[in-house]
């Protein structure tokens, strides 16, 4: 709790601060916001005894459950037809985050039945939310303005460097592909034992 604490901290002062804004920083801190506590924390959680004991003793569908919250990714879906944000990035964004929340809890209620169709479900829809944050993260990085930009979008910018917006990539989409690694660490844990 410490480490998060203290990500949420840094992450939350950054935003605020606008380090993250195009131009602030001669390097992209945006798209390592994003990857860096993957690179890091993906290892330790993946390999912790503790985290394993602590998932080995948690329901499997809480951690699927629990990713009910990517429905606001519709705040993406609300932008686009306000006009403020582009539509080649929005669109698949916000709808597979709408998608993913949507389809959280009747995975988990699949994955409660104890049945292999069960447990395929909850594989397939932890592997769709990793497809649509993989998708959202390569658009976003390829289309916001910078250095790694390749497409510069006809009408509104991307707008997702300034806070509050900025949160989410920054902070809930690394967290929410690492809950959906811990997901699938669970599963597959649970599926050597049965």
């Amino acid at each position: 709790m410490v480490a998060f604490t203290l990500w949420a901290a840094v992450t939350w002062t950054a935003a605020i601060n606008g380090a993250f804004g195009a131009g602030a920083s001669p390097l992209p801190l945006l798209p390592a916001a994003i990857l860096l506590p993957v690179i890091v924390g993906a290892p330790v959680l993946l390999s912790s005894k503790r985290i394993g004991q602590l998932l080995d003793a948690m329901p499997t569908t809480w951690l699927i459950a629990l990713q009910l919250y990517r429905i606001f990714g519709s705040q993406w879906l609300a932008y686009w037809l306000r006009g403020l944000l582009p539509g080649l990035w929005a669109l698949p964004a916000g709808t597979g985050d709408v998608l993913t929340g949507l389809l959280a809890v009747p995975a988990a209620m699949a994955l409660a039945t104890g049945t292999a169709d069960g447990w395929k479900a909850g594989i397939f829809w932890n592997v769709f939310g990793l497809a649509d944050l993989a998708v959202a993260i390569t658009l976003g990085m390829i289309m916001s303005p910078g250095p790694l930009q390749l497409i510069i979008p006809d009408g509104p910018s991307m707008a997702l460097d300034r806070f509050p917006n900025v949160l989410t990539p920054a902070f809930v989409v690394p967290c929410s592909i690492l809950l959906h690694l811990l997901s699938l660490r669970q599963l597959r844990r649970r599926s050597e034992t049965v």
